[in-house]
């Protein structure tokens, strides 16, 4: 149990150095909210930039591995849904986010929208348009 407990703070630890370090890292706060599942991933990354938060589209090499090793080792019965790695001048905080906490009915975008919204106080969200001139803020 020791051994499993050291891997997984592992694992979080190099994944919150891989996202400082591959990232325009804000002091502000940094959250990145990843969904995993067996051959599945989606990955949301926002960052404080003051008056404001800006969503911002992510390489998902480099996490892949490790978010879905992190995943694996929890019994089935156990696994969580998503996790919220959030990182705040030289800290991070974990959540995990486990399949009863969800609304079945509230869209993917909508939850990691309030959920941005809880770790940076209600700032207005920027969101990338397609070609990334055409930007929208919620």
């Amino acid at each position: 149990m020791m051994l499993n407990l050291a891997r997984k703070s592992a694992l979080l630890n190099e994944i919150a150095e891989t996202l400082a370090a591959e990232t325009q890292f804000s002091s502000n706060g940094l959250l990145l909210v990843a969904a995993v599942d067996r051959g599945y991933l989606s990955l949301s990354l926002f960052s404080d930039r003051g008056q404001h938060v800006e969503y911002r589209n992510i390489e998902y090499r480099g996490y892949d591995k490790l978010l879905n090793e992190l995943w694996a080792m929890e019994p089935l019965s156990k696994r969580w849904e998503e996790v919220e790695i959030f990182l705040k001048a030289g800290q991070f905080k974990v959540k995990f986010v486990f399949p009863e906490d969800f609304d079945p009915d509230e869209l993917d975008i909508d939850r990691r929208h309030a959920t941005a919204t809880e770790y940076f106080g209600g700032k207005p969200i920027r969101y990338p348009g397609l070609d990334d001139r055409d930007s929208w803020v919620m």
